[in-house]
């Protein structure tokens, strides 16, 4: 028991260390898929997980720790520059990386070191999983699905998936701008690259999908020019998955001229530049501006062709009226001069007879009125008389009175009361008095 060897955890760490590197004494190549890896954010390391996944399925079988130190930083971003198109490490992509495998004895935990990287290995495994998914949206008819959608003739009204202010978002409603036509863009402000692309681009494509097709005709997915880093955001499934289920026709225009991204592939159609798709949505209103101005010359120059012809058919008939009508007087002349002298005969009689007929009505008349005048007359003389006689001044002239209360004429007493001022006219003046008292004769 004296000679038994008793560890501190500090050196049964440190003795597992050494015995991992007399296992591995030189550098291993390790392949598995990047997990948890996050932005530097001035971190002078990178830390991740390298997982191992089921063969036909996303369950993880193993997993180890992850290094990635300043001093080899430098090298690894050299060797992913250097590949065609640009590349960055990021979750979810298979790598093959050259590691050494140690172990930490303060904590014990055991982790792999990043020394270098095969970027041929990676970018293959990348392609193969672009081609896997590219394949599960074909068998699922997703490719084709959107282009299936009528993109309305007038695409006037714009759903626009984009960074707010950036580059892509200026040449495309400079590009509006410049047509002159009247456009109306809403926009879903996202991130176009890094983690927060496929949150954000989904979440946008989803609220333009809430609305109606008399609210929205056409949904733009655009971003400025990158590296094929950068694009490979737009190779996600579930972007692909959501362009191509969208009600609403969707153009893409990632922003570049040589790779064409599995969102490209969904779409409805595929532009290379922002410019390019906002130059696509004018051409397509001026071709029905221009089909427009086409049908108006087409129905201007018809209907100017229908009036000509209607005109010399008019003055054809109008020709052949008036020669038929003086073929038909120069037939018929004898005939309508007899009718002539029949009806100037007849109308003759007419006066004749009623000439009589008039001369007695109006002695008729003439007699009538007189007696009718004489009449009024003598009526108009009775109420003459009747009125002088029947006039205020001579009633007055009788012995009569009219006796006033203010304005007002007094016709009864019960119109008096004791002390009211009376004026009292006669035919030759009046008098104003005092009711000293009143009675009632009934």
């Amino acid at each position: 028991m004296g000679k038994e060897k008793i560890f501190t955890v500090l050196e049964l760490n440190a003795t597992v260390r050494e015995l991992i590197q007399i296992a591995f004494p030189q550098s291993v190549w390790v392949c598995g898929e990047i997990q948890g890896l996050r932005p530097d954010r001035g971190r002078r390391h990178t830390y991740f997980e390298l997982v191992q996944k089921e063969a036909q399925g996303d369950n993880i079988v193993a997993k180890v720790k992850m290094a990635l130190f300043a001093g080899r930083k430098p090298l690894i971003e050299k060797r992913l520059k250097e590949v065609e198109g640009g590349f960055q490490l990021k979750n979810d992509i298979e790598v093959k990386l050259l590691c050494e495998v140690s172990l930490h004895p303060p904590t014990g935990q055991y982790s792999l070191v990043v020394v270098d990287i095969d970027t041929v290995y990676t970018l293959g495994k990348v392609a193969q999983n672009r081609l896997k998914i590219i394949e599960d949206l074909r068998s699922r008819g997703l490719l084709e699905k959107n282009k299936l959608l009528a993109l309305p003739s007038l695409p006037l009204r714009i759903g626009l998936i984009t960074a707010y202010d950036s580059a892509a978002y200026h040449d495309f409603i400079n590009e509006l701008k410049s047509s002159e036509y009247g456009f109306k863009v809403l926009i879903q402000n996202c991130h176009m690259q890094g983690k927060a692309v496929e949150g954000d681009v989904i979440k946008a494509l989803h609220s333009f999908n809430k609305l109606s097709s008399e609210e929205l005709d056409v949904i733009v997915v655009t971003r400025g020019g990158g590296s094929t880093a950068d694009l490979a955001y737009f190779d996600n499934k579930k972007i692909a998955e959501s362009i191509a289920n969208s009600n609403i026709p969707v153009i893409s225009a990632i922003g570049h001229q040589i790779n064409t991204t599995i969102a490209d592939m969904v779409s409805h159609t595929f532009c290379m530049t922002p410019t390019k798709a906002a130059g696509f949505l004018v051409e397509k209103i001026r071709t029905v501006a221009e089909n427009l101005d086409y049908l108006e010359k087409d129905i201007i120059d018809k209907a100017e062709s229908f009036i000509s012809d209607e005109k010399t058919q008019l003055q054809s008939l109008a020709v052949k009226t008036e020669r038929l009508s003086s073929r038909y007087f120069r037939v018929h002349q004898d005939a309508l001069l007899n009718k002539k002298h029949s009806i100037l005969s007849a109308l003759k009689i007419a006066v004749t007879k009623n000439r009589e007929f008039f001369k007695r009505s109006l002695d008729s008349l003439n007699l009538s009125l007189g007696k009718v005048f004489n009449n009024s007359l003598d009526q108009l003389k009775y109420l003459d008389q009747k009125i002088k006689i029947l006039s205020p001044e001579n009633t007055l002239k009788r012995g009569y009175s009219i006796t006033l209360k203010g304005e007002k004429s007094v016709k009864s007493i019960d119109d008096l009361e004791e002390n009211d001022l009376i004026k009292t006219i006669f035919y030759q003046g009046s008098v104003v008095s005092e009711v000293r008292s009143k009675k009632n004769n009934l």
